[in-house]
């Protein structure tokens, strides 16, 4: 909603400053352009965004940095002095636009998954869900609050013999909703759209989305200096997030200027560099809520799907935090980069400010006013992922090790039977070195064997004595025939 503001003043008391505002407000109103805050931890980023041809073009980011007491719970605690806050970058950064829209914290919402009947069609399912009677037990009023639900993909439930469908639902309190419009009715401006992180990260991963098949689950994984958000995404959307612990913070820009100055320098180490690559133990928190978050998600739906990691943020920058993740659960991991997304034309921002991975939710919200987003391949859309882990390469690579290892023992054995011949040789050449004496031998040898031919005589004149005797046993044996007939 738009301010207005009545000056009396006569056309003789205006001087070039009020000239320049009027100028000013008039720009903003007939721009086409539109303003996109984004509402974080003790900072807001601005930027200008304009759609054309289907594409976007985002330019003059700025990040303003806020007081601690700014900001609670997520939301400002003075829409009027964050208004005029905003105001001020507005007219320094020139950004000649009325309309906004903006993103809020997923911490100043409401989200879970519920349960329809199956027979309540889908454009009714917003009404019964107003319905008191409908039996549905939510913890906050709907009545006062702004929300939206969405069906899922999720299977269908079943309970005394009723079918029941998962939506999920996201509410924002009115109570929220009416600090937004005070700071931007403070601001001058006209609200458009009021966006929550976690739709912003569905609209920047919307090509993956829509290109996710049944056997396969998203888990975006948001690493900011203050906690980590996790969310898990189907063909449909969002349908769980959660707040995990952080990580060890990614140097600034500042931090790196440093570091970089200081690995110039041949007497520092990497270690007075200040920044040390990220190990498994730093990461095993992290690693264990993951893996508990999405297998918990998994029995209490009843689902046997996979999770592709998808990991975005600030922190998200470490070298090794891929190959980590991806190795320790065993999960197909990407690393995203918000400024090489397929449907953003443009993205202009100062590099010594503005970190790029930090610009994920402020992309997305841009992304929103984009109707009609025409879902891409993976090859076009290859300069997004630039950096990947994929499981399966890890399985292909542990089954070659383990043929190697198979292969290993033969080799060995044939460097062994390899390495034998040389000592039968040694051990020939050893009796080589003993043959000298042989000759005397040779002649003992000989004598040996003159002498043994007259004891094979002798045996074998033995034999022949022996052989005489069987002529008698012939003949007892005829003179026993010849004494039988006279008996």
């Amino acid at each position: 909603m738009a301010v207005s503001k009545t000056n009396n003043k006569k056309l003789s008391e205006y001087t070039i400053a009020d000239l320049k505002d009027f100028f000013y407000e008039l720009t903003r109103k007939i721009s086409s352009k539109v303003i996109l805050i984004e509402i974080g931890n003790e900072f807001f980023n601005i930027a200008l965004a304009k759609s054309k041809n289907g594409k976007l073009l985002i330019k003059k980011v700025y990040r303003q940095s806020l007081p601690k007491e700014a900001i609670e719970k997520s939301l400002p605690t003075d829409p009027s002095a964050f208004g005029s806050t905003i105001l001020g970058v507005l007219k320094e950064l020139k950004l000649n636009s009325q309309r906004v829209a903006i993103s809020i914290p997923s911490d100043a919402c409401y989200t879970r998954l519920i349960e329809i009947p199956d027979n309540v069609d889908k454009k009714d399912s917003i009404e019964f869900l107003e319905n008191p009677d409908s039996g549905i037990q939510i913890p906050i009023s709907l009545n006062n609050s702004d929300f939206d639900i969405s069906l899922t993909t999720l299977p269908k439930s079943y309970k005394n013999n009723k079918t029941f469908n998962k939506y999920f639902l996201t509410s924002i309190p009115q109570k929220n909703v009416n600090l937004i419009l005070e700071t931007i009715n403070a601001a001058n401006l006209e609200l458009c759209s009021i966006q929550t992180s976690h739709n912003c990260t569905s609209n920047l991963l919307r090509n993956e989305i829509d290109n996710l098949d049944n056997e396969n689950l998203i888990i975006s994984i948001e690493l900011l200096d203050e906690f980590t958000q996790m969310m898990i995404l189907d063909k449909s959307g969002p349908i769980y997030i959660k707040r995990l612990g952080s990580i060890r913070n990614y140097p600034s820009i500042d931090e790196i200027k440093k570091i970089k100055i200081q690995e110039k320098d041949s007497k520092n180490s990497v270690k007075a560099s200040g920044y040390l690559p990220l190990s498994k133990l730093d990461l095993k928190v992290l690693i264990r809520e993951i893996k508990n978050s999405f297998r918990a998600f998994l029995d209490d739906n009843n689902l046997e799907k996979k999770g592709n990691l998808y990991l975005s943020g600030r922190n998200s920058q470490h070298e090794n935090l891929v190959n980590i993740l991806g190795e320790s659960l065993s999960m197909d991991t990407y690393l995203i980069s918000p400024s090489s997304n397929y449907w953003l034309e443009e993205f202009t921002y100062n590099p010594d400010e503005i970190n790029q991975f930090s610009m994920s939710r402020i992309i997305g919200l841009g992304l929103s006013l984009i109707k009609n987003l025409d879902s891409q391949n993976y090859l076009q859309n290859a300069n997004f992922l630039v950096d990947k882990f994929l499981s399966k390469n890890v399985h292909k690579k542990l089954n070659t090790e383990n043929v190697k290892d198979k292969e290993k023992p033969k080799i060995k054995e044939k460097k062994v039977e390899s390495k034998l011949p040389p000592k039968v040789k040694e051990d020939t050449s050893d009796k080589k070195q003993e043959l000298p004496p042989l000759p005397n031998l040779n002649i003992k040898e000989k004598k040996v064997e003159s002498k043994l031919p007259p004891k094979v005589k002798e045996d074998t004149s033995d034999k022949k004595q022996e052989l005489p005797p069987l002529p008698n046993l012939n003949i007892k044996e005829k003179k026993v025939e010849s004494k039988l007939p006279p008996k």
